[in-house]
């Protein structure tokens, strides 16, 4: 645990710059137009009018703390590495894992109250090789960057895009399963591949250090993440099927 816990120590102190906590900010704005409207050093400003804070004075939270309890800014603690993993994701270190509930909620809904199903679209996902409809959401044309992430896997050989189908799930109203919090899926943003050649470390025994495991051809992850999705075999509590669209993580 003592390597997570550098790693939360190290990253902390770089969110006490103010220069680093603006470029997250930057690229959060960025990445989502559409909503957003820009921030200055406390508030993130959507283009509604709706005002955030970005942060919530609280600077030593556990990696428990930040899993249930995370600020908009605690999102960027941990930078996602683009590319191929040299090494297991070290103790801890989930990048993307930290999701602010108001934040997603207020982008795409609470699927609670029904206000993320009015949003979701039907596309074909590999129409070349498996052809069967899935539902994702269209807010922030995360459905758009799907259905070329789903061309672009179609065309590759046979032996490699076997592990992208049948698919695993997209959207599902329901929560993480070590967390209680809500899932991606909740949002209409996630989908999970065929779980025949997935690995994720709470199907296994979870009481002492994880073993990494990954068999997701690195191609796949790398049509995904030109896409702005992350994977979720860049965490240390790897879920290899799992692919989420926070393109914010993915900008230099």
């Amino acid at each position: 645990m003592l390597v997570g816990v550098t790693i939360l120590a190290g990253v902390s102190s770089l969110l006490a710059q103010s220069d680093h906590v603006g470029s997250a900010l930057d690229r959060l704005v960025a990445a989502y137009p559409d909503a957003l409207a820009g921030h200055d050093a406390n508030t993130l400003r959507w283009r509604d009018g709706t005002v955030m804070p970005v942060a919530d004075g609280v600077a030593d939270k556990t990696f428990a703390e930040l899993l249930r309890h995370a600020s908009i800014i605690d999102q960027f603690r941990i930078p996602y590495p683009r590319g191929p993993l040299t090494k297991p994701p070290p103790v801890d270190s989930d990048p993307g894992r930290f999701r602010n509930t108001a934040f997603f909620r207020k982008m795409y809904g609470d699927c609670q109250k029904r206000e993320v199903a009015p949003h979701l679209v039907s596309l074909t996902w590999l129409p070349k090789t498996w052809g069967k409809a899935i539902r994702i959401t269209s807010v922030n044309g995360v459905d758009r960057q799907l259905r070329a992430v789903s061309a672009e896997i179609d065309a590759l050989p046979q032996t490699i895009k076997r592990a992208a189908y049948p698919i695993a799930g997209t959207y599902n109203c329901r929560t993480v399963a070590d967390t209680g919090e809500p899932s991606p899926h909740g949002y209409g943003i996630a989908i999970d591949l065929n779980t025949a050649f997935s690995d994720y470390w709470y199907w296994r025994r979870h009481d002492g250090a994880v073993v990494y495991r990954n068999r997701m051809p690195q191609a796949i992850v790398a049509i995904f993440e030109n896409h702005g999705f992350i994977w979720g075999g860049k965490w240390y509590h790897y879920d290899t099927m799992h692919f989420e669209y926070r393109p914010e993580l993915l900008q230099p």
